[in-house]
């Protein structure tokens, strides 16, 4: 049968959403293991979340730190060995911190994971910190950051956020040359001691596992050394300093800009209304913003709006880089934008051209075992309902213009916003 190529395929609308099930084991007091079985080869990640983000940080960059020295060896094996000895299984680890915890994840195939997670278990209970793998660490950051500082969008976006949330809040905690060079073992290992070994909040196996592999993770773990018993912080208080804020960067043919707001949190009613506004105002290419700051006005290569949410609180911006002697110029189609989006109801076509956009996105985020264990993760993170993502669905297709106005009226305002600029006077 020979394809008929002057006929485009047939389109068809999202209507529908089904997450897959997944169990909750309770492993230990204050430890549940979640585990989602989806995809057809057999690979599975394990992924341990700990309590020891920027949020947990007694000193700037203990996190990101203690979760690079993880992998840097134990005390009967050194990096390389532990490396060499999951190479040959065809497994590997990683290990990352964010703003709200650290991941410890763990790929392997299911077949060899009785001879990996002993390893990988080494490499989190028993790590060494080796002082000579802490110096390379630290000058390859110590240079990382020095060239971060040089760029005008690395700029705008700290003092962003120390205007937004205040200069003392952790998800405001960039580091300087000085907090890493007076960092040392002794915090590290205090950080591990505290945020690792007595932090392990949760676990989430994915991909195509049996009940005897499931069966076998729960005793590994529950006998480990691993504990939850961690005392729960309150969220660090916010000191938002609004207006216009100016750098001063009298090398640069470009300036960095970012615009925004706190906004509301994921498990708000209306967060997933909000996502679908922030998508037609600036959040893909086919966005106003993009229409008009780049197509139409040629001012920028780039230009977004972006709704980013953490544990504590979620923040709306939006960033760009455009040429000094245009600056004002896209400040002013920036702020005629967010007018017309409160004041215009959006017209029909391009509100279903953004739905579709969004939810065909969103479909594609959920191809295979690993990314529905990553959005499962934040049904975890944020206490959300299991019915979250269908409900997403559901929500995004009954937008209307009208409702989607009165949102814009609500969370777009010109109100409390900070203004950044990065640049040459």
């Amino acid at each position: 049968m020979s394809l008929e190529r002057n006929i485009a395929p047939q389109f068809h609308k999202v209507k529908d959403l089904h997450f897959p099930e997944y169990q909750k084991i309770e492993i230990k007091t204050g430890i549940d293991l979640y585990a989602i079985k989806a995809g057809t080869e057999p690979v599975i990640r394990l992924d341990l979340v700990f309590n020891a983000g920027l949020t947990r940080q007694l000193k700037k960059a203990e996190s990101s730190f203690t979760a690079q020295m993880l992998s840097e060896g134990t005390s009967k094996k050194t990096a390389s060995a532990l490396a060499d000895a999951l190479d040959f299984y065809g497994a590997y680890f990683q290990t990352r911190s964010n703003a709200d915890d650290a991941i410890a994840s763990l790929y392997c195939l299911e077949k060899h994971l009785k001879s990996c997670l002993p390893i990988f278990i080494e490499a989190l209970v028993d790590s060494i910190f080796p002082p000579k793998e802490l110096d390379i660490i630290r000058k390859n950051s110590i240079q990382k950051l020095l060239v971060n500082e040089k760029k005008n969008n690395y700029l705008c976006r700290k003092v962003f956020y120390q205007k937004l949330l205040g200069a003392h809040h952790p998800y405001a905690g960039f580091s300087e040359k000085a907090d890493l060079e007076n960092l040392n073992l002794d915090d590290l290992k205090s950080f591990y001691k505290t945020n690792y070994l007595s932090g392990l909040k949760f676990l989430i196996l994915s991909g195509n596992f049996s009940e005897i592999t499931l069966g076998y993770i729960h005793e590994s773990i529950k006998t480990c050394l691993l504990q939850n018993s961690i005392e729960p912080r309150g969220g660090a208080a916010i000191s938002t300093i609004l207006g216009k804020h100016f750098v001063e960067k009298n090398d640069s043919v470009q300036s960095a800009i970012r615009i925004g707001k706190l906004s509301i949190e994921r498990a708000h009613p209306d967060y997933r209304k909000l996502q679908l506004l922030n998508l037609i105002f600036g959040g893909y290419f086919g966005s106003r913003l993009m229409k008009n700051i780049r197509e139409d006005k040629g001012l920028t290569y780039g230009i977004y709006s972006v709704l980013e949410s953490f544990q504590q609180t979620s923040v709306w911006y939006i960033e760009t880089e455009i040429n000094t002697k245009n600056r004002e110029q896209g400040l002013t189609e920036i702020y005629k934008e967010l007018a017309a989006i409160r004041n215009e109801p959006i017209g029909a076509h391009e509100l279903e051209v953004a739905k579709n956009y969004m939810l065909g996105s969103f479909l594609r985020s959920l191809d295979g075992p690993f990314s529905l264990a990553d959005r499962l993760k934040i049904i975890i993170d944020f206490g959300l309902s299991k019915d979250y993502y269908a409900e997403f669905v559901h929500i995004i297709n009954s937008m209307s213009p009208e409702a989607l106005m009165a949102i814009s009226n609500k969370y777009f305002s010109a109100e409390n916003i900070v203004e950044v600029l990065v640049g040459k006077k």
